[in-house]
């Protein structure tokens, strides 16, 4: 078996994997303890000067993407043959989730359903956004998981298979960690400005081709769902610059436009895509449009896998 056909062969069992199994327990899952180690080290930052905060930040995010690239590349180097090549399917899957977040959306779709407004306010709080969701209405509720779903087919998906691709699993888990620091600590407010700082543009920088990649393959998908695929198109283009990170708006306001609707944070953006109000069947729209991404995305890969290997 030639390395590109191993490559292909670890990427594809463990995608299959995802989508039979999702997530791991906790207990088994690095990404708990990538939090770990970002907690552990950010509960004993010294002092509260901004400089030392800054520097306490990159070395945090250095020595943890340092830490968790180790691991997978000695278990690589040291384990070989099939026994190798199991390992590596086990390694590279918990960096990635598509069913999880699928299911997650599903969850909150039903409660909407159900008319259950509290219980889908818990449920996005609980597995998708960081933002209060206490006072939200039933239609910005949707907007929320619409937007999650979007944003994290960057984050969860494309982004760690993408530095599979060019760096193995060792690139893939370094880039989790730091994707796990900018989640816990890359916020602007008081206790993590200074200190997060260096997580937030790190992670900036490391998604910067892929979220503009899954754009592109949100505009692809919605086309092929029967979706309004010129509308995504233009309003990527048109919208993409509106929300404060560099890279979440691309995939935001292509499904926005996809769907026809406008998705909107409280005094922060709004994407338009058309004048169609969110509610819970647009949900169940906005995750086939990526799972449908998801798929387009593992052709391409195993492509790419092909010339890069």
């Amino acid at each position: 078996m030639t390395a590109s056909h191993t490559a292909q062969l670890i990427v594809f069992s463990a995608f299959v994997l995802d989508l039979v199994f999702g997530e791991y327990p906790d207990r088994f899952h690095p990404v708990l303890y990538m939090g770990h180690y970002i907690k552990f080290l950010w509960s004993r930052r010294p002092g509260r000067e901004k400089r030392t905060l800054l520097l306490w930040g990159v070395f945090l995010v250095l020595s943890g993407g340092f830490i968790f690239w180790c691991g997978p590349y000695f278990l690589h180097t040291f384990i070989k043959g099939m026994a190798g090549v199991l390992v590596s399917i086990l390694l590279l899957k918990p960096v990635f989730a598509l069913k999880a977040l699928v299911k997650a959306a599903g969850q909150i779709k039903k409660a909407l359903e159900e008319g259950d407004l509290e219980d889908a306010r818990r449920l996005t709080s609980y597995h998708l956004v960081s933002r209060d969701t206490e006072n939200l209405s039933e239609e910005e509720v949707c907007g929320a998981v619409i937007e999650s779903v979007s944003e994290n087919l960057t984050d969860s998906f494309v982004s760690p298979l993408f530095y599979f691709a060019f760096a193995g699993i060792p690139g893939a888990w370094a880039y989790r960690f730091v994707n796990t620091c900018d989640s816990l600590i890359g916020y602007r407010t008081a206790e993590y400005e200074s200190g997060g700082k260096f997580a937030a543009r790190f992670d900036d920088i490391l998604n910067w081709i892929p979220a503009r990649l899954a754009g592109l393959l949100i505009v692809a998908a919605a086309a092929v769902n029967g979706e309004k695929g010129k509308n995504a198109w233009k309003t990527m283009r048109q919208s993409h610059g509106e929300t404060s990170s560099p890279n979440a708006g691309w995939t935001m306001s292509a499904m926005a436009g996809s769907l026809g609707i406008s998705l909107e944070k409280r005094e922060e953006y709004t994407l338009v895509g058309g004048e169609e109000k969110a509610d819970f069947q647009f949900i169940g729209r906005a995750t086939r449009i990526i799972v449908t991404a998801a798929g387009m995305y593992m052709i391409f890969l195993l492509a790419l896998l092909e010339v890069l290997v």
